[in-house]
C-alpha cells in the first residue's frame, strides 16, 4: 500500500527520531573554567543559567529543526 508518503530508505514504522539537546551556559560553566573543582560543589548541582545562558536560550539559531 503506497501511503503517497516519502519514507527515504526504511518505512516510517521501523524508525527513530532521536533529540539532540545542548544545554545553555550555567553558573557551574563559569565557575568550572576558572577552577575544575566547582564542578563537584553540591551548591552547583543545579546551577542557573547565567545572563549569557538566557540569551542563548532565545537565540532563534539556538534551536535546529530537522
Amino acid at each position: 500500500m503506497n501511503s503517497g508518503i516519502c519514507e527515504g530508505i526504511y518505512p516510517l514504522h521501523r524508525s527513530k527520531t532521536i533529540h539532540l539537546v545542548r544545554h545553555a551556559q550555567g553558573v557551574h560553566n563559569v565557575l568550572g573554567e576558572k577552577d575544575h573543582s566547582a564542578y563537584m560543589s553540591d551548591e552547583l548541582f543545579d546551577a542557573h543559567l547565567t545572563p549569557l545562558g538566557w540569551e542563548q536560550v532565545r537565540s532563534p539559531l539556538y534551536v535546529i529543526f530537522f
